[in-house]
């Protein structure tokens, strides 16, 4: 993940900023250390690097977005796409909520697939009685939901939701109940982080994982990362909120396809094209400006 991107020069100054902060990225990139990347306070800057670098290669080679999402980390790359945040700020804010998140009371998560979202909100009441913590954390798509909390409330839901007919529950490896009320002390410290951020109008608008809507003021922008950490992921809504705009195209800017396959079980009509290195993006510039692709390039003088 990333390696190419560091051995043909992109964004350097990413790097150079993890590296200050103790985070030896540019190693583990290379290096493809996947134990080493999948601690939070690692892989939430790799991930930032990689969607932003890429990101970077289709606005400088002339893609038009019309508005830009991003599940849970990706929603800062996202803001950056957009030019409300300084993808050199957007590095310290992420790598600050690493360390952030990592300092969570322990929690854990786990994938529930096969019902629907009203149907596991009122389950994570029931495993949340007598003090514990169970919540949606992430609505990833119709019948793929994630929940968080305690690991008792998280253990409750899981027997709670086979009972009634999910097909599968699945813990996830995860450092912490992120995306449930547990984070809340880490929240505040983030938010007030986040207050100090300096933002600018975004170029075009921005989903906000926290509602589901899109946001086209660097107010609404600053409101939705102040409460991401401890807030659930809306994706599906945020998908459907762009679709009714007209957007038929998603292109994902980051390793893996992951997002391209939810965006097609949300919107089944949606085309989707997934970026996952220099050479991908090369391709879609070149298809887009042989007229052989959907992506809009900017006109030039």
């Amino acid at each position: 993940m990333g390696r190419a991107l560091i051995e043909a020069g992109h964004q350097f100054s990413l790097l150079e900023i993890a590296e200050e902060q103790g985070i030896p990225l540019r190693r583990l990139l290379v290096e493809g250390d996947a134990e080493a990347l999948r601690s939070t306070q690692v892989a939430q800057p790799a991930l930032y690097y990689t969607g932003v670098a890429l990101a970077r290669l289709l606005l400088e080679g002339g893609v038009e977005p019309a508005s830009a999402a991003g599940h849970s980390l990706g929603e800062y790359c996202a803001v950056v796409a957009a030019g409300s945040m300084a993808a050199e700020d957007g590095m310290r804010l992420v790598l600050e909520r690493g360390r952030l998140m990592a300092s969570a009371p322990e929690g854990t998560m786990a994938a529930v697939l096969g019902l629907e979202l009203g149907v596991l909100e009122q389950l994570c009441r029931q495993a949340s009685e007598g003090g514990e913590c169970c919540v949606v954390a992430n609505d990833n798509s119709p019948g793929q939901l994630v929940v968080s909390g305690s690991r008792l409330g998280v253990g409750r839901l899981a027997e709670l939701a086979k009972a009634a007919g999910a097909r599968r529950v699945a813990p996830l490896k995860v450092g912490g109940a992120f995306h449930s009320p547990l984070m809340a002390g880490p929240a505040r410290a983030f938010s007030k982080r986040v207050d100090q951020l300096s933002l600018d109008e975004p170029s075009f608008p921005v989903a906000a994982g926290v509602t589901g809507q899109l946001s086209s003021s660097s107010a609404e922008i600053r409101s939705g990362l102040r409460r991401q950490l401890e807030g659930s992921v809306r994706w599906t809504d945020a998908v459907r909120a762009i679709g009714q705009t007209g957007v038929g195209t998603f292109v994902e800017c980051g390793p893996g396809s992951t997002l391209a396959g939810l965006i097609r079980r949300i919107l089944p009509d949606a085309q989707t094209i997934s970026v996952d290195s220099p050479e991908s993006a090369e391709r879609l510039l070149a298809d887009a400006a042989a007229g052989d692709g959907p992506v809009a390039l900017a006109r030039r003088a």
